[in-house]
């Protein structure tokens, strides 16, 4: 279980972040949870979670989205927090893409010179910039590209993270 404060959120640490078992879920879903927290108030709103299934190209009504939110939100404050999030992250997902296709995506865009399973930050905010198509601000592309830890060599190890992501 990881647990984080509404504090940690304002102040952008994650002290009270600590993981108990093996999963490495959360210390990822921390970041997905971050860069959706807009407004960095520690839960996420309507509109927070609306911006990001825009983004994805995913199109859902307003009473769609409503009733997701009912569903995810234990607390009934109309907002998500991290440990709800946390929840439904670790839930097994029905997605429409595989995790081939995701590994195929990624390989595509990374550098030929890059070692397998890695793609460096410049080539995938390259990729982010030309295929969200206006979609997610070019601020927010950097944002999140920053966010993503890099290994010694200055690469992102994609396969790790869909690897436990899509671990189907």
């Amino acid at each position: 279980m990881y647990c984080r404060t509404k504090e940690d959120a304002k102040s952008g640490t994650s002290q009270t972040l600590r993981p108990s078992g093996d999963s490495f879920v959360g210390p990822l879903s921390l970041q997905v949870f971050d860069l959706m927290d807009k407004d960095k108030g520690g839960t996420l709103s309507i509109e927070e979670v609306k911006t990001l299934m825009d983004m994805l190209g995913m199109k859902v009504k307003q009473e769609d989205l409503e009733q997701m939110i009912a569903e995810i939100d234990r607390s009934g404050d109309g907002h998500i927090d991290f440990q709800e999030f946390l929840q439904v992250m670790a839930k097994p997902q029905d997605l429409p893409y595989k995790k081939s296709d995701v590994m195929r995506a990624f390989r595509l865009f990374a550098d030929r010179d890059a070692p397998p399973g890695c793609i460096s930050p410049e080539a995938l905010e390259r990729a982010l910039i030309q295929y969200c198509n206006g979609k997610m601000p070019e601020e927010e592309v950097m944002r999140l590209v920053n966010s993503l830890e890099v290994n010694p060599e200055g690469y992102i190890d994609y396969a790790r993270k869909v690897n436990l992501f899509l671990n189907k």
